[in-house]
């Protein structure tokens, strides 16, 4: 249990961590075009972020498999989807359309 607690701690500021370094290094234009083609129907949203976190845990074990380190997968593999978690969360507006900007 203490093992499981540690590694979703790690995994939530893994995400917030990667939400922000997207955040400021992609701007908010970019960030919206992504979210308006992921989101643009949330079947395919669903589908595309079952297929990326399986292809995410495909490579991941096999390349933890090649270089022999295969029992650290259930720690790697959670900790990058959590990195393409925060990608996600990045892409999601936070502005409104009506909302005007600052000067």
């Amino acid at each position: 249990m203490k093992n499981f607690l540690i590694s979703t701690l790690v995994n939530l500021i893994l995400i917030l961590v990667s939400y922000g370094i997207f955040k400021s290094v992609i701007s908010g234009p970019t960030r919206h075009k992504i979210y308006e083609k992921l989101l643009s129907s949330f079947a395919k949203f669903v589908v595309y972020i079952f297929l990326l976190t399986a292809l995410v845990t495909g490579l991941s074990a096999l390349i933890l498999y090649k270089t022999r380190y295969i029992v650290y997968l259930n720690v790697i593999a959670p900790a990058l989807v959590s990195i393409l978690v925060g990608f996600v969360m990045s892409t999601v507006p936070t502005r409104g359309s009506g909302d005007k900007k600052e000067n």
